[in-house]
């Protein structure tokens, strides 16, 4: 007697849930895609503990078919796909037809509809199972509720984050649904606390003021660019703001939010050298694309997909993200704290839930570098005269940073700056007609000896030098074997290596740029890199020297400096073609406005 047999539809349906509802930001998700599916252009949420105990998605779609609801939640059931040839061309975001009878196979489900031309009608499941259908009095489009989440899974339930996570996992799903349809209408409440509200209006920019809040929405800056097979929109923010994590950059291909990490990379690579070491950006990066060039159908929860072109779109991505930055002013602005209010508990109390829901200061004014107290050492000039400061230095808690909210376009990098003297040997300090900046002499020399180097480094000739001793390298085994494959990798880098019997090898000859101090690391670096990535990145691995050779190079802080050295510094530094960062993404300036000092001295209220 044989012992395979086939599985039930509802023990099929359960296994299946365990791919594609793994959360109830899962259920969240599918339910709001099939309500965009639907034409919808208003989609209302309602939550209720972080979904386990109910999820509500209502629009104002076309609706089912009343003959069609039931069918709607078998497995594979789809009005998406017809053929093979329509799974080259999807348009839709859900289209896999396992959605629906997962959710329902897991939870209690009521659903009610109405089409313009019908009457409207209510079906309920219990784990799969239609129980009833019933006429209804409801308006045009659908609404689904989600009921006891994993109530006949209880080891799902079991492994479930905190309501906080799981809450926190819903609004993000919810915030990329937002910005991938801006010309939809969200709302969305937690036990009646609205967690998100856009208008519908197709403005991207109001999406993310929406999400994000008002201090992110001013430093906004847009772009496009379009090649042969992409067109591409994105919405960056300014590197005066950064976040901990890569979370906050959404990548939108023909309206579907996804992850990819080669697209990722290539926004961080368009950041390069002005985010702070562990600092990531905001951005938003809609493009779109031929069907035909993309795979959604590589995952169960289609987050990520694969593309038939990918390098030609990181190079898009790379480039426009480089040159739309390199165009605007990122000097980091000083403003004064307005002092507290004494507020009354009820007030606090208001305060305490507007403000539950907005970015955490830490994440917002990233680059809060604190003023120092007042030292003996004054404000001074090369000659080591001291007068009295010449600007009145307030006590730290009186000031923080403030994003610069509408930086003006600028034919010059840097305005005209006129030299007044150095403080603590460390910074300097330069009037302009707008207000004072503070300029931090190391990061300012590390930029400009960063772009020397790897304009030299960069882009070397192909040059060679022969070295008086060869360079005996040994390796493993393993790495042995692994190097007989990457050897032609390794000539068109400029290393060959010679065998020299066992796993000894020899180097005669090095391309000129490499560095002298550490010849033997660079080849071993390169060599890794090689054999773990089947490719050699040596534009990167350039970069990076240069970036070290410009930090080991440059005026430290403590380092006093005569004026004309200091003009001279700023006078290389407004030639540089990113005066506002070091290449480790520290800002270089501050600024003072007139203003704000004329409010520090009280000339104005």
């Amino acid at each position: 007697m044989g012992i395979i047999r086939e599985l039930s539809e509802q023990l099929a349906n359960r296994i299946a849930a365990g791919e594609v509802v793994e959360r109830p930001a899962s259920v969240v998700k599918e339910l709001v895609e099939n309500a965009i599916d639907a034409g919808a252009t208003k989609v209302d949420v309602d939550l209720q503990e972080a979904g386990i105990r109910l999820i509500k998605v209502r629009d104002n779609g076309h609706g089912f078919h009343e003959e069609d609801a039931a069918r709607a939640f078998l497995r594979h059931a789809t009005s998406k796909i017809r053929d093979e040839h329509d799974l080259f061309r999807i348009r839709t975001l859900g289209f896999r037809g396992e959605a629906l009878a997962s959710i329902a196979s897991v939870s209690h489900v009521s659903l009610k509809s109405k089409r313009a031309d019908e009457d409207g009608f209510e079906m309920t499941l219990e784990g799969g199972v239609v129980t009833a259908t019933n006429p209804a009095a409801t308006n045009v489009g659908t609404e689904i509720a989600v009921s006891q989440l994993f109530f006949n899974t209880p080891a799902r339930l079991k492994y479930l984050k905190t309501s906080a996570t799981e809450l926190a996992s819903i609004t993000d799903t919810l915030n990329r649904l937002a910005l991938s349809h801006p010309e939809i209408r969200f709302t969305v409440f937690h036990e009646e606390k609205e967690l998100l509200r856009t208008n519908g209006n197709g403005d991207l920019k109001q999406v993310m003021l929406a999400i994000y809040g008002r201090q992110v929405a001013a430093q906004i800056v847009t772009a496009s660019s379009k090649t042969n097979d992409y067109m591409l929109s994105a919405h960056l923010v300014r590197p005066e703001v950064t976040r901990s994590n890569k979370q906050y950059v959404t990548l939108i291909l023909n309206g579907r939010s996804i992850k990819n990490f080669a697209l990722t990379q290539s926004v961080l690579e368009g950041y390069h050298t002005l985010l702070p070491i562990g600092r990531y950006p905001i951005a938003v990066l809609e493009v779109k694309m031929d069907p035909m060039l993309i795979d959604v159908n590589v995952h169960p929860t289609k987050r990520e997909v694969r593309l038939s072109k990918e390098k030609e779109l990181c190079q898009l991505i790379r480039e426009t993200v480089q040159l739309t930055l390199r165009e605007q002013c990122l000097i980091p602005s000083v403003k004064q704290e307005p002092k507290p209010k004494h507020v009354t508990p009820s007030e606090q109390s208001k305060l305490d839930f507007s403000m539950e829901s907005q970015p955490k200061q830490a994440d917002t004014l990233e680059w809060n570098y604190p003023i120092p107290r007042e030292r003996k050492e004054s404000l001074t000039s090369p000659s080591q005269w001291n007068p009295a400061p010449l600007v009145h230095e307030p006590e730290p808690e009186m000031l923080q940073q403030e994003q610069v909210e509408e930086p003006v376009r600028q034919s010059e990098r840097l305005p005209a700056l006129d030299v007044i003297g150095q403080l603590h040997s460390s910074y300097i300090i330069c009037g302009a007609e707008d207000g004072m900046y503070v300029m931090d002499q190391h990061a300012a020399q590390e930029r400009i000896k960063y772009e020397l180097f790897y304009e030299q480094l960069g882009r070397p000739e192909k040059e060679y030098q022969l070295l008086l001793i060869p360079l005996t390298l040994e390796f493993t085994q393993e790495e042995t074997l692994a190097i007989e494959e990457v050897l032609p990798l390794l000539a068109d880098a400029g290393i060959t290596l010679e065998p020299f019997g066992g796993n000894t090898f020899l180097v005669r000859e090095i391309p000129t740029w490499y560095p002298q101090h550490d010849l033997e690391g660079t080849i071993r670096d390169l060599v890794e890199m090689a054999i773990q990535q089947r490719s050699i990145d040596i534009a990167k691995y350039r970069e990076e020297v240069s970036i070290l050779m410009a930090c080991k190079r440059s005026i430290k802080a403590n380092h006093p400096l005569n004026m004309e050295m200091m003009r001279q510094l700023i006078d290389d530094l407004s030639r540089t073609t990113s005066p506002f960062t070091c290449p480790h993404g520290r800002p270089i300036l501050v600024k003072w406005s007139t203003y704000e000092l004329e409010k520090l001295f009280k000339r104005v209220m």
